[in-house]
């Protein structure tokens, strides 16, 4: 399901632009999802409609969890949660400074570096903030 009134047309399809563009600079992005705090696709990249509501509903349950165990481990609030396995890695971060609130989940295969892959999602991250920061 896509969070349709949570940003206009024109702001996901400038989401959709800045996903594509992490993708072809960053090695190893296999899928990308845009979404909303409550769980719901906001602008999606490489990924079929039912795995897309899948991976933000399954990337807001993460950034919840991961800000609930930050605020009982008494640390500020998580900005990025990893999951690696040997097949590759899923990593979700806060998308700063939007309203409502949005994070970015990455799934990326074993030919990532982690590092970079950070990086360029965080780099994205700035980028949709920026761009989308007027628009929703």
């Amino acid at each position: 399901m896509k969070a349709g009134s949570v940003i206009s047309k024109t702001a996901v399809g400038i989401a959709e632009k800045q996903l594509q563009i992490f993708s072809n600079s960053t090695p190893g992005v296999t899928s990308a999802v845009l979404l909303s705090s409550d769980g719901f696709e906001v602008a999606a990249l490489q990924v079929d409609k039912k795995s897309a509501s899948r991976l933000a509903a399954m990337g807001s349950s993460l950034a919840a969890i991961s800000s609930a165990i930050a605020k009982e481990a008494g640390i500020s609030e998580c900005s990025r949660l990893i999951v690696e396995s040997d097949e590759g890695v899923v990593a979700v971060m806060k998308v700063p400074n939007l309203e409502p609130p949005m994070a970015l989940a990455v799934v990326a295969n074993d030919a990532s570096l982690l590092g970079q892959l950070l990086w360029g999602a965080k780099t994205c991250c700035e980028e949709l903030s920026k761009k989308l920061g007027n628009q929703s």
